[in-house]
């Protein structure tokens, strides 16, 4: 039986850009500051007002970046809504934990512990749009978003669904912070700045012109070994009925720290020494689930037709042209890497 083609039809984000908007792909943002707060569209004009006030602002970007999702595709109810987030509700987490030390664990209003499960996104969003099927939340760390991908692919192709509303969310607050930077997953010399992510996009098999891009393919491969992710490429690849050579340019989570980049550097030239690299992450921002905006420049990109100077690693600024097919590549761990291959429609 032959599979269904799988298609991004819409896409939208809010993060330090201009939100709701693809103005980053000739003027973008740019900050020094070593973190920098998502710009907050008019919640009040997708969001009742009474309302929003009660919510958080994780689940206030999800709303808005999914109803203007759906709205721009024509849809009311999704078959399927997938959610990846590694931290959830940071700020109301924060919040929680705060009043209980306040007030010796007694008393507390219920609202932040609500709103601060991982789940809540994925179920203000089933709530909003009066949806009863598939829900269901990935919190996988820096493969979360990765995973909601990968399960909305995997059951379109099974005809189990014939859409999917998927998303990664992500916020950030100044004490979590601190503590990333202590580590050194953010705020090193050089790296692109810590940011929120709000990244949704709905994942259907209708072919029309509204489409930003086909999904030709995505992989997850449990290994840091070369040779078997280059083997989990080819047969990507063959299955998309693509070669190497019709890759245009590879997108990758380059931050600026040597320590994060260098593993990337080492595999595209070991798979793809000569295709032209991009980076999002110097634009976008960095966080655990900022692989969704590399899908989502990618996807913009092939809508247009052609990739922005904004996404050109300076290395290869010279070589990259037209848009036709874009490998997004993630390196979620010392062990895995995802893979996803999107086409040009």
């Amino acid at each position: 039986m032959q599979q269904p083609k799988i298609f991004i039809q819409s896409a939208e984000q809010i993060s330090m850009q201009v939100p709701l908007s693809e103005e980053w792909m000739t003027q973008p943002v740019v900050s020094s500051e070593p973190l920098v707060k998502a710009q907050n569209p008019a919640f009040r004009d997708f969001i009742p007002a009474g309302e929003v006030r009660r919510m958080s602002n994780i689940t206030k970007r999800a709303l808005v970046t999914s109803l203007k999702v759906l709205q721009n595709a024509g849809i009311q109810q999704p078959d399927a809504i997938i959610t990846g987030t590694s931290f959830g509700s940071l700020d109301y987490t924060e919040r929680f934990l705060d009043a209980m030390v306040a007030n010796g664990e007694q008393m507390l209003s219920p609202t932040y512990f609500m709103q601060s499960t991982h789940n809540t996104v994925s179920s203000a969003l089933a709530i909003y749009t009066k949806t009863k099927g598939y829900n269901i939340t990935y919190s996988h760390g820096m493969a979360s978003f990765d995973l909601t991908l990968l399960d909305a692919w995997m059951q379109i192709r099974l005809g189990m669904i014939g859409n999917a509303l998927v998303g990664g969310h992500e916020e950030m607050v100044e004490s979590f912070y601190d503590l990333l930077h202590k580590t050194g997953y953010v705020g090193a010399p050089g790296m692109a700045p810590c940011g929120e992510v709000a990244v949704s996009m709905l994942l259907n098999t209708a072919e029309n012109e509204q489409n930003l891009c086909e999904l030709a393919g995505i992989r997850i491969v449990n290994t840091n070994d070369a040779a078997l992710i280059d083997k989990n490429l080819d047969k990507m690849l063959e299955d998309a009925g693509m070669t190497r050579a019709d890759i245009s340019a590879v997108i990758t989570g380059k931050n600026g720290n040597p320590a994060n980049d260098k593993p990337y550097d080492e595999l595209t030239h070991a798979m793809l020494p000569t295709t032209p690299l991009l980076r999002y992450k110097h634009i976008f921002g960095e966080n655990h689930t900022a692989s969704a905006f590399g899908i989502y420049a990618a996807a913009q990109c092939l809508k247009h037709g052609n990739i922005p100077s904004t996404l050109l690693d300076d290395e290869t600024a010279t070589r990259c042209g037209k848009a036709d097919a874009i490998l997004a590549v993630n390196i979620t761990s010392a062990t895995q890497c995802s893979l996803a291959l999107l086409k040009k429609i």
